[in-house]
């Protein structure tokens, strides 16, 4: 028999190793949704390119980052790359941006001949983006911008699903605090257009959900609830979203479903890359439990609480403490156990958002009008009246540049009313400790009559006793107990389903 050259061997041994090493840096697809764009630069760099796209629309920022840094090294001369990784410093619906680190993504450019290196599209992209990141220029400012750019660009380029899908978002990111219903209808008829043509489009999905998340309108994104962790089940805010819907709907079992799968993924994927706790998926974590307290599961509840706990000692950083006021105050208010070890846990509140902060001394509060402690409540509503007016005074004499987000620590208004609506709820209590009832009925209407100026909010609610339920267990405890109903009933059209007002509605009857 013919001997086998050795040297031929090796070199088929070294070709096999070659081929193999360049599956693994193919980046896969399969489960991240569909585009259609096409983009210049060369071969390699094209695939890292579409997985950070796909990415950048599920807000999966930082792993879209990395993808865009892969075609970045593939192919430097490539300037969608660089638009991309700048894109993933913008968080148009968390209304938050990196801008120093955007405006170092596109320095780049500079040396690049983007007029030979790109199409007329892409250099519209690179315009648009670069809108974003202006200097001397408030964030609201350079979101219209941005958005009025992309207008243009969606009468120029007609049938981009691209341009379309980035447009509907910059409506969204555009609205300076709160929901807008005619801006939120416009980016929602957008998403449906791209979804008729391409119905596994990642983020005509994504921003459907964000359009249609509240009471009034999210039975018309049920359909996009279902597909779009259908479409997208690697990427774990994807597996979040339905959520959206399903909270607003009351359809707990779903709310659980997603929350598990979700919070799962960014296991999986903390796990795969190595990371510490700051990539666990607290938000969905947080969704899960209000989900686990409508269901009165309050073990599995109480066992999440207590792992937020875990994770933030682990790992204080301000988004696990954030989340961890977050568990602790829907836990205690949801299952009303004020005298369980659970309202006992101590978070550092130093360096957070005053809404969070307030968040943080309404559960305090609660616990001593529990007790019964008026001396104890009345000291709590002091601690709030000195932060809401060191706020205040912030606010007018600083121009915050980014709204409301728990990495920010400059206050909003949106801020400031929130922590207003608490002040006044502990007030009403401390007055009903009294026996005081106009001073404490005079109270409960402010806060009635400030919820009114402050946008709905979607999820778990930010004023975690909400204002109607509370009132309604005031009037309950003063037998006024038709006045109760209708508001609790109230209750229930912002938040279909709630338990605790559904349990007020019975006890009225």
């Amino acid at each position: 028999m013919k001997s086998i050259n050795p040297l031929f061997t090796i070199f088929f041994i070294l070709l096999f190793l070659g081929s193999c090493k360049s599956e693994k840096e193919k980046p896969s697809h399969k489960y991240l949704g569909v585009v259609n764009i096409t983009i210049s630069g060369n071969e390699s760099a094209k695939p890292f390119f579409e997985q950070g796209l796909l990415l950048l629309h599920s807000f999966e920022y930082e792993d879209a980052r990395e993808a865009f840094f892969k075609a970045q090294k593939a192919d430097p001369l490539m300037p969608m790359a660089y638009w991309g990784e700048a894109m993933t410093y913008n968080h148009s619906i968390w209304h938050d941006q990196d801008y120093d680190e955007g405006v170092a993504a596109l320095e780049p450019l500079t040396n690049i001949d983007i007029e030979n290196n790109s199409t007329k599209l892409e250099q519209d992209f690179i315009k648009a983006v670069q809108l974003l990141y202006q200097p001397k220029k408030e964030k609201l400012e350079r979101d219209i911008a941005y958005a009025n750019y992309l207008k243009k660009m969606v009468v120029k380029y007609p049938s981009n699903h691209e341009v379309a899908a980035f447009y509907a978002l910059s409506l969204l990111g555009a609205v300076p605090e709160g929901r807008d219903d005619i801006e939120y209808e416009k980016g929602a008829k957008i998403a449906n257009g791209i979804l008729k043509e391409n119905s596994n489009h990642p983020g005509a999905l994504h921003y459907l959900i964000h359009s249609y998340d509240d009471p009034k309108h999210a039975a018309l994104a049920l359909d996009a609830a279902y597909s779009y962790s259908r479409v997208a089940p690697d990427a774990s805010h994807a597996l979040h979203m339905p959520s959206h819907i399903f909270v607003a709907l009351g359809m707990w079992d779903e709310v659980i479903s997603s929350n598990i799968n979700s919070y799962q993924a960014s296991i999986n994927r903390m796990n795969r890359k190595k990371l510490d706790n700051s990539a666990r998926g607290y938000h969905a974590y947080h969704w899960l439990e209000y989900g686990y307290l409508q269901k009165e599961n309050f073990e599995e509840a109480a066992t999440l609480l207590k792992n937020m706990q875990i994770y933030a000692e682990e790992t204080p950083t301000k988004r696990a403490r954030t989340h961890l006021v977050y568990l602790k105050g829907t836990y205690l208010v949801n299952s009303n156990h004020w005298e369980s070890d659970y309202a006992d846990i101590k978070v550092d509140i130093s360096d957070l958002n005053v809404s969070q902060r307030s968040q943080y001394q309404f559960l305090e509060g609660m616990k001593a009008y529990k007790k019964g402690n008026k001396t104890q409540v009345d000291r709590i509503i002091k601690i709030l009246d000195n932060d809401i007016n060191r706020e205040t005074f912030i606010v007018s004499n600083e121009k915050a540049t980014f709204c409301s987000g728990s990495s920010r620590g400059v206050a909003t208004k949106s801020d400031l009313v929130e922590c207003q609506i608490r002040q006044n709820q502990l007030q009403a209590l401390s007055a009903s400790l009294d026996k005081n009832t106009v001073l404490a009925e005079t109270h409960f209407l402010t806060t009635l009559e400030l919820t009114k100026t402050i946008s709905y909010s979607y999820g778990p609610p930010v004023i975690q006793k909400p204002v109607n339920e509370l009132y309604a267990d005031w009037l309950v405890s003063q037998d006024r107990k038709e006045e109760a109903k209708e508001q609790y009933e109230f209750t229930l059209t912002m938040a279909p389903k709630r338990l605790l007002s559904l349990k007020g509605v019975e006890q009225t009857l």
